[in-house]
């Protein structure tokens, strides 16, 4: 007989490249193996056979067990809306067969409790027992132009609850709210709102954004960059949880470009270039940060895709930035100099 000894409980939410460990033993001992059938989304995901750790016992570690797969495309900011995100959440049904070894012949199976899985690149603390959290490892406050956009990814444990999103102005006054009926479930929202789309008070200085789920209500605040130094730099990046959020900054852009030239010495000893490649690097300077708004330096610097506008189009680079600056005593102000490249000669289809 089959028994399970630790599996997720039915309907749990987990993080997919945090451990979720399975433990499963089996009254049979030599002879026998046991074989997992992953179901994803109710589709057949892949055929595992799970080795034994004693005669009878078997564990088995599903870290990143959909990772590769998860759709992570970038798109920037469409607009104003609170939407679910289903990409970035799959259902997941594990079928336990235990099998002789000799013939394949199945002698039994359990299914386990159904979960989820929500996309995640490097592991994180997440319990989805909280009724609102936000997707994402944001600092205490964000800075905003007032042309900027805010998106912001919730996860919500609903029990027969609406879920609300407004965003006032310093004065209380609201300037954009969304709502969601009542549902039980857990589900993943995007919350999208462009600011360049109403007319802010000349005196206004920051944002609230309360999200509220029944009666637990969480709040995060945007700071407006009211007089930048220089012109705002918007660049997106692809955060912990595969969604790309906005970032701005009023510092100084450099742009240096560098060849890399690939040449050959003939018989008669002229040397011939054969390939140039130039690659472009991005110096942004991200103008003085408060220390409780520096935090996003980090996300960025730590994110494997950046988004920034070349000749008006969103173009991907590699960040080359190798170290910030964390804490300093009596420091209240920061400046950090982001450095990214990107080939300039890439590969373009015909069409």
């Amino acid at each position: 007989m089959i028994t399970i000894i630790k599996s997720p409980a039915l309907n749990r939410a987990l993080l997919d490249a945090n451990n979720t460990e399975i433990s499963i033993s089996s009254t049979n001992g030599n002879g026998y193996y046991f074989r997992a059938l992953i179901y994803i989304d109710d589709s057949l995901f892949d055929e595992q056979g799970w080795s034994r750790k004693t005669e009878f016992l078997a564990v088995k570690d599903l870290v990143k067990l959909y990772n590769a797969y998860f759709e992570t495309s970038f798109a920037a900011f469409t607009s104003n809306g609170l939407v679910e995100k289903t990409n970035l959440k799959k259902k997941v049904s594990i079928t336990i067969e235990e099998r002789l070894l000799t013939t394949d012949a199945v002698v039994e199976m359990v299914n386990l409790p159904v979960f989820y899985i929500i996309y995640n690149r490097t592991p994180i603390s997440f319990t989805d027992a909280a009724k609102i959290q936000v997707l994402s490892k944001r600092p205490d406050a964000v800075l905003i132009p007032a042309t900027g956009k805010m998106i912001i990814p919730i996860f919500v444990n609903a029990n027969n609850e609406t879920v609300t999103v407004i965003t006032k102005n310093n004065f209380g006054a609201t300037l954009n709210t969304q709502t969601i009926a009542a549902f039980t479930g857990k589900k993943n929202y995007i919350y999208s709102f462009d600011l360049s789309g109403i007319t802010l008070a000349s005196n206004t200085i920051y944002f609230e954004t309360t999200i509220t789920c029944g009666t637990t209500t969480i709040t995060l605040r945007y700071r407006l960059l009211r007089l930048p130094d220089f012109p705002v730099k918007e660049i997106y990046y692809k955060n912990n949880f595969g969604y790309f959020l906005p970032a701005y900054f009023d510092g100084e852009l450099e742009i240096e470009n560098s060849l890399k030239i690939d040449d050959y010495n003939q018989a008669d000893g002229t040397s011939v270039i054969f390939e140039i490649n130039e690659e472009a690097t991005y110096t942004i300077n991200t103008g003085s940060l408060l220390a409780d708004e520096r935090g996003i330096v980090n996300q960025i610097i730590n994110s494997y895709e950046v988004y920034f506008k070349v000749n008006n189009v969103w173009t991907k680079i590699n960040t080359k930035t190798k170290k910030e600056l964390e804490f300093r005593d009596k420091k209240h102000s920061y400046a950090t100099d982001l450095q990214f490249s990107f080939v300039k000669n890439s590969k373009i289809a015909n069409v």
